[in-house]
């Protein structure tokens, strides 16, 4: 009598283990889009680029290994329970370090728009010393409205960076316009070079 007994516990155990195996764990997955919803809007997206969309893919494979369980007689959801738990506490901590790596990339902005002043006065000032015969004329020219284009640039990246919204398009921006201001200078002092004109 005991053993029967003993025998219904444990059944009753193991089907109630399957069904709460068999269930689609929707709070789990509720929590870990609710996270990265929340990092998202926080820009853990922006200055987490890598690690955000690392999450957002899991979490899209979780949901198509989702289908694949319901369509199995012997379904476990246990698994995916596990890795969107996992997904809203990594989504968390992400959130949680935006605004360090905000302070981060904003200093790191600040400094490269002072370098990028400094290039373009430079590329200004040799623009002014540049040989203009009759085919440098037209470069010099040309040169002077990249450089234009270049201060419209760092203009804008400056507006951005006062509007506090996006400090890693700044620092994109601002790369961009670096490079090209190198590119101009260098170009300019090989040209003086060859012209003989001091630098």
């Amino acid at each position: 009598m005991k053993n029967r007994f003993f025998l219904v516990i444990a059944t009753v155990a193991v089907v109630a283990l399957i069904s709460s195996c068999a269930k689609v764990p929707q709070a789990a997955l509720d929590a870990a889009t609710a996270a990265l919803d929340s990092a998202k809007t926080v820009q853990a997206d922006v200055y987490f680029p890598a690690e955000f969309a690392a999450l957002n893919d899991s979490l899209t494979v979780m949901l198509q290994n989702i289908e694949t369980q319901k369509s199995k007689s012997a379904k476990d959801f246990k698994v995916i329970k596990d890795n969107a738990d996992a997904i809203a506490v990594k989504a968390a901590e992400l959130s949680g370090n935006v605004e360090v790596k905000k302070a981060e990339v904003k200093a790191e902005a600040e400094t490269m728009m002072a370098d990028a002043k400094t290039l373009l006065d430079e590329a200004k000032a040799l623009v002014l010393k540049a040989p203009k015969g009759k085919e440098g004329k037209a470069v010099v020219e040309e040169i002077k409205n990249e450089i234009t284009v270049i201060e419209t640039s760092l203009t804008d990246a400056q507006t951005l960076f006062d509007g506090g919204t996006n400090y890693m398009e700044v620092v994109d921006k601002v790369k961009a316009s670096s490079e090209s201001l190198n590119g101009i200078i260098a170009e300019l002092k090989e040209a003086m070079a060859k012209a003989g004109i001091k630098i």
